[in-house]
């Protein structure tokens, strides 16, 4: 045991430069004994770099089917991958149709995800380090062991979401025990959750309680993730009935869990929501709502909304072989042009789909024709916008704040207009509108016929040409974009902004789902109305209007998905949209909630707001066409569920398949 525990540290000290969840950017010693490892603050923190490295946290480096296995980790040498940056080509908010870009289209078999690497080096700390119980006082000690059950907790929970029930391994195993005993069988799905669960509540019990900690995983941070898996594992529970995936998996409870455990798990979920709350927690606000939004991304809210963060540096030079954690997010989703993007620019667009969740002014009037406005600026600069729209994303007419430029995405020019926009809009992204004229580039005037030489494209508008560097939708991400950066690190690996893994407005979120769908499960109509109290408290910090439950909703499910579903619980859904959008939540919550098959069932196309001027009006109209490079998404209902690896099958024959594969 002792030499193989050996080579465990030893790969794990080539990975311990990194900066981390927790800012470990110590530099590694070499191979170093449990004694020094476990019996203080630095061996443990050294102990666990790595670890939390490849934490799987879906953050600026977040790529679906890719050979990260959808992760930016570190590599057996301890080094960074050098693609990172092509991380937004593929990003998680393009498969769920918030963004459109270069990375749309089938989702199935992403990841071949199996930590049972990490998992063993957790194990290791949990069984070493009482060992070495003397050297701590009582409650760091219980502190350390929670963090590492927090830790662990995490690992299983992006198994669980991807497979189901996996094999639960919560001792270190024996290198050289009989092969019989080393393949373990997989546990069923509830098995798995209480698993995570009976993890995460020993270190909410017991992680340290510093609010202001919120690089490691302390009892804050358990809760906010006993929160997520369990309203994950209550929908699992609830709405997996519905997909009609059947099969040997499914009858050992391998996959899909009894709905009537669904109330079980939401209950946890809400006891979670509840102790942070308790904690002290809240949102970040302010009398400017807008700026107050940008500032929960970018400003430090230690102890106020932040629970859990992930950092980000800047490599030394530019090289794939830095061990520093790093993202190139700025330049990945802000234009090209002066003082913003430097090197490719706007790798995702927001979409239409998005947008039009929000308060927004209408686009068709009620006769069904395009809306005149006397400026682009006037769909954006009004009241009508929720500030939290403006706060997510750039429109035509706005100002950059870094570089101080002004925005300009129109897409083209109708010499004359009337038609009303159905008929402009058609699914099919070869259509042309009569009257209309567009050109390859942005940027670009013409001489119109009776109106002399015009701007028909603008400078950030469409690249008929290249899908990088301009807008393919007329909307730009603002979420996340660092309004303090250099207008210099706009380019690749040089975005130091944070990531903030958990924040109370998720947490918000979490609670107003947990207790409506609670109340759903015990006939408890409270708890239907506590949900919207939370809901309620997110759209004040957000600027928006307040909403009212509605007494006697009707089911809007059946038509939608095919299965039961009241409008309250998806007007909920729908604020969760609009709050957690491009932080890589919807593509995880159409899969829980099992929608996903449903709403890309016939390859679907997103759409766009690009603005047009119609030259003989003087006016601007916004078009929601289907984006120009018509990029489709699908969804096969077997891939609520992934595959398990092969090459773990034929290394354990005991793994049963998951059905469909």
């Amino acid at each position: 045991m002792k030499a193989t525990f050996k080579t465990i540290l030893f790969a794990a000290a080539l990975l311990l430069g990194a900066v981390s969840c927790n800012r470990l950017d110590l530099e590694p010693k070499g191979m170093l004994d449990d004694g020094t490892l476990f019996s203080s603050e630095f061996g443990v923190r050294k102990y666990l770099a790595g670890v939390y490295n490849d934490l799987p946290i879906e953050d600026f480096c977040y790529k679906y089917a890719d050979n990260d296995k959808g992760y930016s980790t570190m590599n057996a040498g301890g080094y960074h991958r050098g693609n990172v940056w092509e991380a937004l080509k593929g990003y998680g908010s393009t498969i769920c149709y918030e963004t459109t870009g270069r990375g749309n289209g089938d989702t199935a078999g992403q990841w071949g995800y199996w930590p049972y690497d990490r998992v063993r080096e957790i194990n290791v700390m949990i069984d070493k380090l009482p060992d070495y119980q003397e050297a701590w006082t009582a409650d760091r000690y219980e502190e350390l062991m929670a963090e590492a059950r927090f830790i662990r907790a995490y690992y299983y929970f992006a198994m669980a979401k991807r497979y189901g029930g996996v094999p639960i391994v919560d001792k270190v195993q024996d290198p050289t025990a009989p092969m019989e005993e080393l393949q373990v069988v997989r546990a069923t799905e509830y098995e798995t959750w209480k698993f995570i669960y009976d993890d995460l509540k020993f270190a909410m019990d017991n992680g340290a309680a510093d609010k202001s900690e919120v690089y490691r995983g302390n009892r804050y941070a358990a809760a906010a993730l006993m929160a997520k898996a369990m309203l994950w594992a209550g929908c699992v529970a609830k709405y997996n009935q519905y997909t009609g995936i059947t099969g040997p998996a499914t009858d050992a409870g391998l996959m899909g869990m009894d709905p009537a455990d669904a109330k079980e798990f939401f209950q946890y979920a809400y006891d979670a929501c509840k102790f942070l709350h308790d904690a002290g927690f809240r949102l970040h606000t302010g009398a400017d709502k807008e700026k107050a939004y940008t500032e929960i991304f970018i400003e430090d809210l230690a102890g106020e909304e932040d629970i859990f963060v992930k950092t980000f540096g800047t490599p030394n030079t530019v090289v794939p072989w830095n061990s520093s954690l790093y993202s190139s997010y700025d330049d990945m989703v802000l234009p090209k042009g002066t003082g913003m993007a430097q090197s490719v620019g706007a790798a995702i667009h927001a979409t239409w789909d998005l947008v039009s969740l929000y308060e927004t002014p209408a686009v068709v009037d009620a006769d069904g024709y395009p809306v005149r406005f006397d400026s682009y600026d006037d769909f954006w600069n009004t009241d009508e916008m929720e500030p939290r729209c403006r706060a997510n994303f750039f429109f035509s007419g706005m100002v950059e704040p870094v570089s101080g430029t002004k925005l300009d995405i129109q897409q083209g020019v109708f010499t004359t207009l009337a038609a009303k926009a159905a008929d402009l809009t058609p699914e099919d992204n070869n259509f042309v509108a009569p009257n209309c004229i567009k050109l390859q580039d942005p940027g670009k005037t013409q001489d119109v016929g009776g109106f002399g030489n015009v701007k028909i494209t603008g400078v950030n508008g469409i690249k008929r040409n290249g899908d990088e560097g301009f807008s393919t939708t007329g909307i730009f991400v603002r979420k996340y974009m660092n309004y303090k950066a250099d207008p210099a690190t706009r380019q690749l690996h040089q975005s130091t902004q944070s990531w903030k893994v958990f924040r109370y407005g998720e947490i918000l979120m979490d609670w107003a789902e947990a207790a409506y769908e609670l109340g759903l499960e015990t006939g408890n109509n409270a708890l239907k109305a506590e949900a919207f109290e939370h809901v309620n408290e997110i759209r004040a910090r957000a600027g928006a209007h307040p909403h009212e439950m509605v007494a006697s909703p009707a089911d809007i499910g059946e038509e939608l998905y095919g299965f039961p579903l009241d409008e309250n619980l998806q007007y909920i859904r729908d604020e969760r949209r609009r709050e957690l959008c491009i932080e890589n939540q919807g593509e995880w919550d159409q899969r829980r909630w099992r929608t996903a098959h449903s709403i890309l069932a016939s390859n679907y196309w997103p759409r766009t707001l690009m603005p047009y001027k119609v030259l003989n009006e003087d006016k601007y109209i916004f078009l929601n066409e289907v984006e120009v490079y018509g990029r489709r998404l699908s969804f096969d209902k077997r891939n609520y569920y992934e595959a398990i690896p092969g090459g773990e099958i034929n290394k354990n024959p005991k793994l049963v398949r998951n059905d469909g594969y």
